[in-house]
């Protein structure tokens, strides 16, 4: 019986998908943020890489949960914006990042989705690997904040659309309910 044989499979197997892997990777514009090295956790438990999310039209910002002042703003702005998209609102995905990865757990993400009424098909509430990643992000996104001593955070809001490379299309730093219409206008010709 051949013991190395299994060993030479995967071995075949690893050097296969590691031209993909490479290839891939250089695919990618040099802006894209997708190109950046960030494992997140989403509401139900599920971890993937933030490339994970290229192929489609993708909200993002930054946000956390215990935010009482700016974050409820920025989910209205972004359940708004979707629906003022109409039917093409159904094939942008959303992605709010935590600025809080310590406390903004699975649970807690879950429990926001479920009070912001949010479809977590379309909405994908996550947090960060660590706080170097959280801050990676942030620079990468232009998201500055710091933590203050009572645990609030202060922080800038920008909600940005990436292509479906991960760049940086068009964005919005307005903080009101009401989604910014020339943003909408924007956004809805850079999904037909």
């Amino acid at each position: 019986m051949n013991y190395l044989a299994p060993l030479r499979r995967a071995a075949l197997a690893a050097a296969l998908l590691l031209p993909m892997y490479a290839w891939s990777a250089a695919a990618l514009p040099g802006n894209s943020v997708y190109r950046l090295d960030a494992t997140l956790t989403d509401a139900a438990g599920q971890h993937f890489a933030l490339h994970d999310m290229a192929g489609t039209p993708v909200l993002i910002t930054m946000f956390y949960g215990d935010c009482h002042a700016a974050c409820p703003v920025i989910i209205e702005t972004l359940k708004r914006t979707v629906a003022a998209l109409g039917p093409d609102g159904k094939r942008v995905r959303v992605l709010m990042i935590s600025l809080d990865p310590k406390h903004d757990t699975p649970a807690s993400l879950s429990s926001l989705l479920m009070m912001h009424q949010l479809d977590p098909a379309q909405f994908r509430l996550v947090a960060a690997g660590s706080d170097s990643q959280t801050r990676a992000l942030a620079a990468t996104l232009n998201i500055k904040y710091r933590v203050l001593e009572s645990g609030e955070i202060n922080h800038t809001t920008r909600i940005a659309l990436l292509d479906a490379n991960g760049t940086v299309q068009v964005d919005t730093t307005r903080l009101d309910a009401d989604p910014d219409p020339a943003f909408v206008k924007q956004v809805a010709a850079l999904i037909k």
